[in-house]
């Protein structure tokens, strides 16, 4: 059994759990609050001629800031639980494919939920941004730099790559639904107050804080430092992972 029919396997497992929902309410909140604030515009003096770029730009705070890391932290935790709420990992293990394949699909389906997060907000913010030109002709004109785009959407998916393995080793760690969400939104509010309340410059080393740091001006400009961080951090964590997901064959 090749990787991919092992990926196509996980990806199937998700029908019966709330995250396809969750991937659709968490991108779309974003664009909803950039189209409200819009619409609050509208009633005082609107801005014209936004180039389109800017609007999908602006559109990312958030997301850098909170969406995508807890977005990240609660999918993580709701994949992993599946065998452990079904009670399949014996079955899991045991079945005709290698175990880093096992272990492999499962970290491939998180990043094609982080992906997918990904495209879905992209349009979600491009119907908020026709929904205002609709009722605001002159608000934005036609600049779009879908290079840039796609360069911004590829650096955030790298910076959430050291935090998104922490979280897929806690959640394939402990057997507790809330054990590594909790860990895992108690790390996140470590990171603004490392960047904002202490000042220090760990927070330069802090997965938790990397998509944060991407945004804050005074360190966007170390913005690929802090992606090759991110990788390294993944690749230590999947190592860890696999080490402890190797001693789960034995306890099931």
């Amino acid at each position: 059994m090749n990787l991919l029919v092992s990926v196509r396997s996980e990806i199937l497992k998700l029908k019966r759990t709330l995250t396809i929902y969750l991937c659709i309410l968490a991108a779309a909140f974003g664009p909803l609050m950039s189209f409200m604030e819009n619409l609050d515009d509208l009633a005082t003096e609107p801005r014209r001629n936004i180039a389109w770029t800017v609007h999908f730009l602006e559109g990312r705070d958030p997301v850098n800031i909170a969406l995508l890391p807890f977005y990240v932290i609660l999918i993580c935790a709701l994949m992993l639980q599946i065998e452990y709420r079904d009670k399949t990992w014996k079955q899991v293990l045991t079945s005709p494919q290698p175990l880093v394949h096992i272990f492999l699909a499962k970290f491939i389906t998180l990043h094609i939920m982080i992906f997918a997060f990904l495209i879905c907000f992209n349009l979600f913010l491009a119907l908020s941004g026709i929904g205002t030109e609709m009722m605001l002709p002159t608000l934005y004109e036609g600049k779009l730099d879908v290079f840039r785009l796609i360069s911004v959407n590829a650096q955030l998916w790298f910076l959430i790559m050291g935090l998104s393995a922490i979280q897929f080793w806690l959640s394939l760690r402990f057997r507790n639904f809330v054990a590594p969400l909790a860990i895992g939104v108690a790390m996140w509010f470590v990171a603004p107050m490392m960047l904002f309340q202490f000042e220090t410059t760990a927070v330069e080393f802090f997965p938790y804080a990397f998509s944060m740091l991407a945004i804050v001006p005074k360190f966007a400009g170390n913005v690929v430092t802090y992606q090759w961080y991110s990788i390294v951090t993944a690749l230590l964590f999947l190592f860890i992972a696999f080490l402890e997901f190797r001693k789960m064959r034995v306890k099931n």
